[in-house]
């Protein structure tokens, strides 16, 4: 008779590759470490009952189906190919909505090629500006179903990217080239980095038990 805590094991390993997740985003939702993640899967320790139970309530199974042998069916070819039919789904509504973004950009910027707007705008920055909106969509759909790691470097990107975006149309508009003065601009982006990388870092470490 196979003991409870390898039944144990193996269906709490099914059931995160099953929801797509790493042993460290598992982790991260129970605010544990991924080190104990790794224990419980490798059967050298078991979950407490609190913890079992909201366990549970997460992958939306019975307590008697986790300590059953057999409780959690494996993968077959069909249901692999669902998960892959619809994590190609995401992908695509992800990537058109960034597209509709730049589609977007582009008809402006011919529509202000052809109606001759006064003052120094130039179209060509919508396209600047496109690049910090794409990152918008890309974390919001990050938080959705995307993967927690990417979130901290989408983050860093969108901050830089907007920085950089002022700091261009600033050196453009103002009158002699005193926008490009406004370098310290930069330095603006430095705490906010500093702060997506901690956060990034905790996340994945925090819950030490």
């Amino acid at each position: 008779m196979t003991p409870v805590k390898l039944i144990v094991a193996h269906n709490l390993t099914l059931l995160r590759k099953k929801k797509g997740l790493t042993q460290a985003e598992l982790a991260a939702h129970f605010n544990y470490s991924d080190k104990a993640v790794s224990k419980w899967e490798h059967a050298e320790t078991m979950p407490d009952l609190e913890t079992l139970d909201r366990l549970c309530r997460f992958y939306e199974v019975s307590l008697s189906d986790l300590v059953t042998e057999g409780g959690i069916p494996e993968d077959n070819d069909s249901h692999k190919i669902e998960r892959r039919m619809s994590n190609l789904t995401k992908w695509t509504i992800t990537a058109l909505s960034t597209t509709v973004v730049w589609l977007f950009a582009v008809l402006l910027f011919y529509v202000f090629n052809i109606v001759e707007i006064p003052g120094p705008f130039q179209s060509w920055i919508l396209f600047l500006w496109s690049v910090p909106i794409s990152l918008i969509i890309l974390l919001i759909f990050n938080s959705i179903w995307g993967k927690a790691w990417w979130r901290t470097g989408l983050i860093i990107a969108l901050v830089w990217s907007t920085i950089a975006c002022l700091y261009l149309q600033l050196g453009h508009l103002l009158p002699n080239g005193r926008g490009y003065e406004l370098w310290a601009v930069f330095f603006v982006g430095i705490p906010p980095t500093a702060a997506a990388l901690l956060w990034g870092f905790l996340s994945r470490k925090a819950g030490h038990r």
